[in-house]
């Protein structure tokens, strides 16, 4: 009897499951690519103002934090945008929603499982409604 041995790294790992949980959600992954200020998707191309930093994808939503420069003033960097390549929406302004003062860029996007959160330089972190994105809450992260 012979055995095979078989020897997976942790990303091939997490490619295998988050495939495993596409397939039994019953949604296809959105085809996405992004370099500088351009995002692809679904052979769409899209140019952004500024680079962009990350890119996460929500159920069918693909989450865009651009990357703003420290002396420019570009509030709101973050954008949802459709499988069909159209922007659905820019984050709400804090100061509207959460009465934040001196708002500031954003600077990190996470993802947890269909949660959305972005935080900004002072570390404020707000949870973000992945189909419009408006602000549900926010909190100190520290």
């Amino acid at each position: 009897m012979s055995r095979l041995l078989y020897t997976l790294d942790l990303q091939t790992i997490e490619e295998f499951l988050n495939k495993a949980l596409t397939i039994g959600s019953g949604q296809m992954p959105i085809k996405y690519s992004y370099d500088n200020r351009e995002l692809v998707v679904n052979n769409i191309k899209l140019v952004f103002d500024y680079n962009i930093r990350f890119v996460k994808e929500v159920n069918t939503i693909v989450i865009v934090l651009l990357e703003v420069p420290y002396n420019v003033k570009y509030l709101n960097n973050v954008f949802g945008v459709s499988s069909e390549g159209k922007i659905k929406w820019r984050i709400r302004k804090a100061i509207d929603d959460h009465s934040i003062k001196n708002p500031l860029p954003y600077e990190n996007l996470m993802v947890h499982g269909e949660n959305v959160f972005v935080t900004d330089f002072y570390g404020r972190r707000f949870s973000v409604n992945p189909i419009n994105g408006k602000l549900i809450s926010s909190d100190i992260a520290k």
